[in-house]
C-alpha cells in the first residue's frame, strides 16, 4: 500500500552502508518514521529528501507498519538555513521542538503549517523572532500554553520588570513576585509573539535571547526533555 503526504524532515539517522532513517512531520499522518534506501550513495536520486529541513511531497510504501520512501517531489529545501550558523541552529531548534512535542501518528495541521511558515520566515528575516513566535504557539497547541501576560496574583498588566513561575507558566508583578525575574524587554518580546500590544522600542535582540531562555526553561519543566540545538543556539549569543 502506498501513502502520500507533504512532509518536513525533523531528524535523520544513518544506518546500514547507504541508508538513512527519517523522522518526518507529515501533514496527513503526523509524526512518522520512514526508511530512505540508498540515499547516502553519491548521486542518489532521493538524496535531497533525506536532508535536514527538506520540505517535500513524499510517497511511502507501507508494509507491516513500516514505511519506506518510494519517491519525493521537492517543495523547498530551505537552503538559506544551511548558509548561516544562527539560522541553521534556529531551524534545527524548531525541528527538535516538534520532535519532542509531537506524538507518533497524531495529525496536527496547524502546527505543521506554522512550522513550514516559520522556516520560510527564518530564511528571509530574523530567525530568532520566527523561532520564538513558533515556540509560543507550539507550546499552546501541545497543551502547555503560557498563562496570560498579566499578574497571576493581582491581575495587574505587565509592562515593566516581572517574575515567571516555570512550574505554572505564570507571571507576577514585583508586588506579587513569584519565580525568576523577567526583564521588561523579555515581556515586550513575548507580547509581540502573542500578537498583543507591546512597546516596540523594548523588543530588543537581548529581549529575544532572554525570551528564548525563558521558553526553553518552561519547556524543560513541562516535558523533561532537552533539545540540543536550542542549547547550541543560546551559546551563539
Amino acid at each position: 500500500m502506498e501513502e502520500k503526504s507533504d512532509a518536513l524532515v525533523l531528524r535523520t539517522a544513518d544506518y546500514g552502508e547507504h541508508d538513512r532513517m527519517l523522522t518526518l512531520f507529515t501533514l496527513r499522518y503526523g509524526k512518522v518514521s520512514a526508511a530512505a534506501k540508498g540515499v547516502r550513495k553519491t548521486g542518489a536520486k532521493l538524496r535531497f529528501a533525506a536532508q535536514p529541513f527538506c520540505f517535500a511531497e513524499y510517497v511511502f510504501a507501507e508494509r507491516g507498519g513500516r514505511r519506506t520512501v518510494v519517491s519525493a517531489a521537492n517543495t523547498d529545501g530551505f537552503y538559506a538555513l544551511r548558509e548561516d550558523l544562527r539560522k541553521f541552529y534556529a531551524a534545527a531548534s524548531l525541528c527538535g521542538l516538534c520532535d519532542v512535542l509531537l506524538y507518533e501518528n497524531i495529525v496536527t495541521e496547524e502546527l505543521f503549517l506554522r512550522a513550514v511558515n516559520a522556516l520560510h520566515a527564518m530564511c528571509e528575516g530574523d530567525e530568532l523572532e520566527a523561532l520564538l513566535a513558533f515556540f509560543v504557539r507550539a507550546l499552546a497547541l501541545s497543551g502547555y500554553a503560557l498563562a496570560p501576560l498579566a499578574c497571576a496574583g493581582c491581575g495587574a498588566p505587565l509592562d515593566e520588570r516581572a517574575y515567571f513561575d516555570a512550574a505554572e507558566g505564570s507571571f507576577t508583578c514585583p508586588a506579587c513576585a513569584r519565580g525568576a525575574g523577567v526583564s521588561a524587554s523579555t515581556i515586550a518580546v513575548l507580547k509581540k509573539c502573542e500578537g498583543a500590544p507591546f512597546k516596540e522600542e523594548r523588543a530588543t535582540e537581548d529581549g529575544e535571547q532572554r525570551a528564548l531562555k525563558l521558553l526553553y526553561a518552561y519547556f524543560r519543566v513541562k516535558t523533561d526533555a532537552r533539545v540540543t540545538a536550542v542549547e547550541e543556539l543560546l551559546r551563539l549569543f
